[in-house]
């Protein structure tokens, strides 16, 4: 990893920087001596484009800590510019195309949506069902998960849906990725399970994988154990830059 790459935090469908808590950004400043910014992936209607502003926006290397959605564009960050990727974290990472099931039903989401209809999908359709069952009824996490959604409101909703919707499948590209990789997944994560997530472990040289006791919102169900891991593979794979240089 370079000296110092510049913390990029890439947040999932419908979110926005309320994802990153202060303790993960301030671990990731700790680690970089940069303080963490946060892409902008609601102009775009592709992923490949949300990455192609994401490099555009800075200069030097990342160092990309993408959830969900955030962890598609990520890994697009680094098959369009891998110099420029100095490491991937991925948490809740998808690394196929979009799985049919899914794929026929987001054009019936748009369409509830444009008419006025975004609430009801955030509320009953997508965010509780993301979460470990313990937390399905933390009342302020609900809010928040309905409250970043609103915020971003249905324009930004259909340009994500299709985004998910026609992104390119990248396992294939996994096995060339050639910067240090951390994977998580919540134990209870029925959105992106954790035996995918061990799947694509097996695929990344050198990859590391930790599973955490949350369900697909890990960065806001278990926001400690994600700065933990994120500050001991820092320091790991420093060290070991150390070592072989």
């Amino acid at each position: 990893m370079n000296a110092a790459p510049l913390p990029l935090l890439i947040p999932g469908n419908m979110c926005d920087a309320r994802l990153w808590t202060e303790t993960v950004r301030q671990t990731l400043e700790a680690a970089t001596g940069h303080a963490a910014v946060d892409a902008d992936t609601t102009r775009d209607d592709s992923i490949a484009a949300m990455a192609a502003r994401a490099l555009a926006a800075r200069d030097g290397p990342f160092l990309a800590v993408g959830f969900s959605m955030g962890a598609i564009v990520a890994v697009e960050m680094a098959v369009l510019a891998p110099e420029r990727v100095a490491g991937l974290a991925l948490i809740g990472y998808n690394a196929t195309a979009d799985l049919p099931e899914r794929a026929a039903h987001r054009p019936a989401q748009q369409a509830e949506v444009r008419a006025g209809g975004l609430e009801r999908v955030l509320v009953e359709e997508l965010k509780p069902n993301y979460l470990a069952a313990a937390n399905r009824g933390n009342l302020p996490l609900l809010d928040l998960l309905r409250d970043m959604g609103m915020a971003l409101g249905p324009e930004v909703f259909i340009r994500q849906s299709e985004a998910l919707r026609r992104r390119a499948d990248r396992v294939a590209a996994l096995a060339r990725l050639a910067c240090p990789v951390l994977l998580m997944a919540g134990a209870e994560d029925a959105l992106c399970p954790p035996d995918w997530h061990r799947r694509w472990q097996a695929l990344i040289p050198g990859a590391q994988l930790h599973i955490e006791s949350a369900g697909h919102m890990l960065p806001l169900e278990a926001p400690r154990a994600l700065a933990g891991q994120l500050a001991a593979w820092l320091a790991a794979t420093h060290a070991l830059q150390e070592r072989t240089a």
